[in-house]
């Protein structure tokens, strides 16, 4: 982006858009006689999940933690399919999400990995050094071309069985990024 005299700042798509504290309509260097005005709003919106009821549930390598009740949702930019475990990213932007998994054990690995995947891409994993415990994981995703599916897989080479305890899994997806929108 590039400072111009008269307040606009241009983003790569060409899009003008003005500071905050700029009059309310300007003439933009970027694209002429193009006018914009200043709607840079900042776009905090979100979805919390859980899985709820998972007693002597196993999960098959490579399978999805389906959760099984939305807590929170404040955005139609992120939708979550229930049959299949995936939660969409509709929109362009940066999102933050951070999840977590209880489990109570492994057939064969002395270890459980569980890995956050967008569409065929691991983006982030957890590994727990035992096959008893609480993983987590904290990853920042930007979303350049929209749509992308996310979700949270058993990525231990093995069957893992998921704890009896309740919530057993949770993921909070925050869509962090602002929007500046043409008049």
């Amino acid at each position: 982006m590039s400072n111009r005299p008269n307040s606009c700042r241009c983003n790569p798509n060409r899009v003008c858009s003005c500071r905050p504290k700029s009059r309310p309509s300007v003439s933009c260097s970027c694209q002429p006689k193009h006018r914009c005005c200043c709607q840079c709003l900042p776009e905090l919106g979100g979805v919390q999940a859980q899985l709820r009821e998972a007693n002597e549930v196993y999960l098959d390598d490579g399978k999805e933690v389906v959760f099984d009740i939305i807590l929170r949702r404040s955005t139609r930019d992120i939708t979550y399919n229930s049959a299949t475990g995936k939660f969409c990213l509709r929109k362009e932007g940066t999102y933050l999400i951070h999840w977590d998994v209880a489990v109570e054990g492994s057939y064969y690995r002395p270890f459980v990995r569980f890995s956050l995947v967008a569409g065929d891409t691991i983006i982030g994993s957890s590994t727990l050094p035992v096959t008893v415990g609480q993983l987590s994981g904290a990853n920042l995703l930007t979303v350049s071309r929209s749509p992308v599916e996310l979700s949270l897989i058993n990525d231990t080479d093995d069957t893992v069985q998921l704890s009896g305890f309740t919530p057993v899994a949770n993921i909070t997806i925050t869509k962090v990024s602002s929007t500046c929108r043409r008049c």
